[in-house]
């Protein structure tokens, strides 16, 4: 295989696909430790003392943003394939445009499952009530071990 003279356009092209990637890595990373750290704290693996609130929309919407990361990655990886086809090939086509419009409408719709799963939890953990018995608990911990003021 002849190496072309200019190897800038291949260059840009691979720094341009691996930055696509990047991006939805880190969603489908993101999405994927929020996930986990909601699963765990309902089931009680991490806060076992406090009642955990009601985070089934919470995971519901990471388990959609790390879906749709995954969708998305896939549907860039498969515009990437036809424009290294239609370079490979010297002809300009449009065979990448539907797979991209895809792959970024699962883009947004994974940023927007990961802020809409914060949101909840955050909505949901704010209105735990105060009464339980952990919390006066701790809450009382709390004051014994802070010291006087001078």
């Amino acid at each position: 295989m002849d190496l072309p003279d200019n190897t800038r356009p291949a260059n840009a092209y691979h720094a341009l696909t691996q930055h696509a990637l990047a991006g939805f890595r880190l969603l489908g990373l993101a999405n994927g430790i929020a996930l986990l750290l909601v699963l765990s704290f309902s089931l009680g693996i991490v806060g076992a003392d406090i009642d955990p609130p009601d985070l089934q929309e919470a995971a519901l919407a990471y388990t959609g943003g790390l879906a749709c990361s995954a969708l998305g990655l896939l549907f860039s990886y498969l515009s990437h394939f036809s424009l290294f086809r239609q370079i490979a090939a010297g002809r300009v086509g449009r065979g990448h445009w539907l797979p991209m419009l895809i792959g970024v409408v699962a883009y947004c719709c994974a940023v927007a499952a990961f802020v809409l799963g914060s949101w909840s939890t955050v909505a949901n953990s704010s209105s735990m009530s105060r009464d339980d018995a952990s919390y006066q608990n701790s809450s009382a911990v709390l004051t014994a071990d802070a010291p006087a003021p001078v």
